[in-house]
């Protein structure tokens, strides 16, 4: 269907997309007698998501991934220099160091809220209530609440949940990943 309607020039929605993932999870259950309380994910391209839970058809999961660049410290100046780097690792510098973190947010919705303007007020969502703040800042000094705390993975992720959640028109926030490198993620649930 998509390959035709791409060749005929015919838009397809998301609503569409999301026909085609319903149909793939019946299609499974067919032939994979296994394929019980699955879900089915749709990746759009590297950066954006679709997924349908298999139980609860009117559930979708929209994900979309942000890049953003920041510097951070992770120091404790009441810790001599051989507890900071027991406690941090590599990234312990007194001068702070950065990293280029990627953000994935996954909004719960109804199906018959994934419509076109989704994906660009979803971004601008992010952009303005999250990416504004803290990308190409030094956390520890442009952010107040990294004032307070250090601005560990965890605590990133823990304040672009604060800065998101009930900012969404539509739909509310399933869960937001934070990557500081390949290795190194915090995941916050609803």
């Amino acid at each position: 269907y998509i390959r035709n309607a791409f060749a005929s020039h015919e838009v397809v929605t998301l609503l569409d997309l999301i026909d085609l993932i319903k149909k793939g999870i019946v299609e499974l259950k067919k032939k994979f007698s296994f394929f019980e309380k699955q879900s089915l994910t749709l990746f759009l391209n590297p950066f954006t998501s679709l997924q349908v839970v298999q139980e609860d058809h009117d559930v979708i999961y929209y994900s979309e991934k942000f890049e953003f660049a920041a510097m951070h410290k992770l120091w404790n100046d009441d810790f001599s220099a051989e507890e900071n780097f027991k406690a941090f690792g590599k990234c312990a510098h007194p001068a702070g160091h950065g990293h280029n973190y990627i953000i994935e947010v996954f909004l719960k919705l109804e199906q018959q809220q994934c419509n076109s303007g989704l994906i660009s007020s979803f971004e601008k969502t992010v952009k303005e209530n999250f990416l504004d703040f803290v990308d190409h800042k030094n956390l520890n000094v442009d952010i107040q609440e990294f004032q307070r705390y250090n601005p560990t993975v965890e605590n990133i992720a823990q304040y672009a949940w604060e800065c998101l959640n009930g900012k969404f028109e539509i739909g509310e926030i399933h869960k937001i990943t934070v990557w500081e490198n390949d290795r190194t993620c915090c995941t916050i649930m609803d």
